[in-house]
C-alpha cells in the first residue's frame, strides 16, 4: 500500500528510513558523493511503500514555480525486476494529477533510466548534462508537449 505524506507528517522513523534507503541506493550503490537531503525534502510529497518497516520503493514530488517535478526515484534490490518501479511511476503520476492538476511535468532523469520514463509518456529534450557526477537529461511528459 502506497503512503503519500508531506514532510511535516512523516514520523521520525519514516524520515530515518527514507534517508537510509536513499543513502543505500544513491551513495552506496551509485557512488554519488553530493549531499542527499536538501531543502526540497521540506516541500515535497514523499511517496513510498514498505514491506513492514523497510521502504522498498520511494520518490518525492514537488512544484518548481511553473511545473511539477519528481526525483529520488528508487526501488530496492528485493523488488527490482518485479514491476514495482512501474507501479511507483504510476503512483507518482496519480499523485501529480491529484495534487498538481494542470501543471506541466518536467524531470531530470538519470540517463540510463530514459527508457523507463519513455514507457510512461516522457520525452527527452535538450542535451545530456552531468549532475552529482551522473549523466542526466531533461524530460517532459508528452501530455504537456506543445505542437
Amino acid at each position: 500500500m502506497w503512503e503519500v505524506k508531506p514532510f511535516k507528517e512523516l514520523s521520525l522513523e519514516e524520515l530515518y528510513e527514507i534517508y537510509r534507503v536513499r543513502s543505500d541506493v544513491f551513495v552506496e550503490e551509485q557512488k554519488i558523493t553530493e549531499s542527499d537531503p536538501d531543502e526540497n525534502d521540506k516541500i515535497a510529497l514523499h511517496v513510498f511503500e514498505t514491506d513492514g518497516n523497510r521502504i522498498t520503493a520511494y520518490a518525492r514530488i514537488f512544484s518548481e514555480q511553473q511545473y511539477v517535478t519528481f526525483g529520488r526515484v528508487l526501488t530496492t534490490g528485493q523488488v527490482r525486476g518485479t514491476g514495482k518501479g512501474r507501479e511507483l511511476l504510476q503512483e507518482i503520476m496519480r499523485q501529480i494529477k491529484l495534487h498538481f492538476p494542470g501543471l506541466p511535468i518536467e524531470i531530470e532523469a538519470q540517463f540510463y533510466a530514459v527508457g523507463y520514463y519513455k514507457k510512461s509518456g516522457f520525452k527527452t529534450f535538450g542535451n545530456p548534462f552531468i549532475e552529482a557526477g551522473v549523466k542526466h537529461i531533461k524530460m517532459i511528459h508528452d501530455s504537456m508537449q506543445k505542437d
